[in-house]
């Protein structure tokens, strides 16, 4: 935060709440209709910027290219996949973008994963990229 002003529910964390579910709507459509996933996955990948990297649940850092080829390797994989967002919170924000900590959780084959997530986004034009994703499993 700046100034020591609290975060309000103001214009940026709408920007940045819509962009964590249009994100994760895409995923949900790559991991789930083989049909639809090439276009989706066309409408994901700008999301991100060129330098955006982040650490999986595993804790393996990678980059933009290595997470495309997991969606190019997972795309229309997972049919029947559930993919929750909630619990989403402003934790950090200036004048280049902000981070916001969210729940994520998978349901499939009646299995659930959760972790908790925490995203940089940089702000670009009306809009936010993603720059960096720090995901940690929830047992």
């Amino acid at each position: 935060m700046q100034d020591n002003k609290p975060i309000d529910r103001d214009i940026d964390i709408g920007i940045a709440e819509r962009s964590i579910h249009q994100v994760h709507e895409l995923i949900h459509t790559v991991f789930t209709q083989p049909a639809g996933a090439q276009e989706a996955l066309q409408a994901l990948m700008p999301q991100f910027s060129p330098e955006f990297s982040m650490v999986t649940t595993t804790g393996r850092l990678v980059g933009l290219d290595d997470v495309e080829q997991m969606f190019r390797r997972a795309a229309g994989q997972r049919p029947g996949l559930e993919i929750c967002v909630c619990d989403m919170q402003p934790v950090w924000r200036d004048t280049a973008g902000l981070a916001m900590r969210y729940l994520e959780t998978h349901r499939l084959d009646g299995v659930e994963t959760s972790r908790r997530s925490v995203v940089i986004l940089k702000r670009a034009g009306q809009g936010v990229l993603w720059h960096y994703l720090h995901e940690t499993a929830m047992g």
